[in-house]
């Protein structure tokens, strides 16, 4: 019994150490196979590299132009904040109590493809975004036959992919626009904003003659002393809101940084792009290397199997 025991635990520590030279052993060939297709590795990673040389210098660059804006403060009037004691009575009325602008709306509106349009047609920017296919010699498009003439409708997603906006915790909103020209990044950064602020503007003046007009109607009708403050409340704030809203140009955002032509690109980094490529071809010389092998090994072992059969 005592012999056997010995002879099993002679035979486990025997395996054990075998298990363990072939271990070095797999090692060794691995390393031996890396070094002796040093070559190959090598020729792959130079032309990765290479590959991401020749698109690092042929992507086109992209210049990030930045706007820093605020919330426009609303002032309130006396009148305006008075009217919380008449609330009720203008809801029974059917009057509604105008509410200060929602910011989110505002930005909402900033990407907004009716927005966009406006500011693509009165800007003038077809031939700027399409400019690969604009003559300026002929002042015309060159297409293909058959194709038909780029409309606003074209340039709008091409622009939305180039404005970001990010409002930060502090309340305050940065408007980004991504373009190959830094001095054209810029404009369009300024520029929207300006459109933003009129389109807005002009949209309060309007909504507020129309209340103006409809309390004057509702107060040619009423008799009722208390409907009657409620109502001349509200026609106070209305006619104070239409005149901030003529003399305000920064209506609902106030720039309080502009946009300025980056000298920097944003994109592409081209040291990053080379080190990738360069990574790359060293991780896929070294994957060729051993699948090569790997082909190798599973052809010999089908030889062999047709041989013994």
């Amino acid at each position: 019994m005592t012999e056997e025991l010995k002879s099993s635990t002679k035979y486990v520590m025997v395996e054990s150490g075998s298990s363990s030279d072939d271990d070095e052993i797999d090692l060794l060939e691995l390393i031996r196979t890396l070094l002796h297709a040093w070559k190959t590795i090598v020729g792959i990673t130079i032309v990765c590299t290479g590959l991401a040389i020749a698109y690092a210098l042929h992507a086109p660059e992209v210049f990030k132009a930045e706007s820093l804006l605020a919330p426009a403060e609303e002032e309130k009037s006396g009148a305006s904040s008075s009217l919380g004691q008449f609330g009720g009575l203008a809801a029974m009325a059917g009057i509604s109590i105008p509410s200060s602008s929602n910011i989110e709306r505002v930005l909402a509106t900033l990407e907004t493809r009716e927005f966009l349009k406006k500011f693509i047609s009165s800007q003038k920017l077809l031939p700027i975004i399409f400019d690969d296919l604009w003559d300026e010699s002929s002042n015309s498009w060159r297409l293909i036959e058959g194709q038909e003439e780029l409309t606003v409708e074209d340039g709008i997603l091409p622009l939305q992919g180039a404005i970001e906006v990010d409002q930060g915790k502090s309340g305050l909103i940065t408007l980004s626009i991504s373009w190959k020209d830094p001095d054209i990044a810029a404009q369009w950064a300024n520029y929207l904003v300006k459109q933003l602020n009129e389109q807005l503007r002009q949209k309060a003046i309007a909504d507020s003659k129309k209340r103006v007009g409809y309390l004057e109607q509702e107060l040619a009708k009423t008799t009722l002393q208390d409907m009657r403050a409620v109502l001349y409340n509200l026609l106070e704030s209305e006619k104070q809101k239409a005149m901030l809203a003529n003399v305000n140009e920064d209506f609902a955002l106030e720039v309080i940084d502009p946009a300025v032509a980056p000298e920097t690109r944003e994109k592409p980094n081209r040291k990053l792009i080379v080190a990738i490529g360069g990574v790359s071809g060293g991780f896929l010389g070294i994957f060729a290397v051993f699948f090569a092998q790997f082909l190798q090994k599973l052809k010999s072992s089908n030889s062999e199997s047709d041989a013994k059969s």
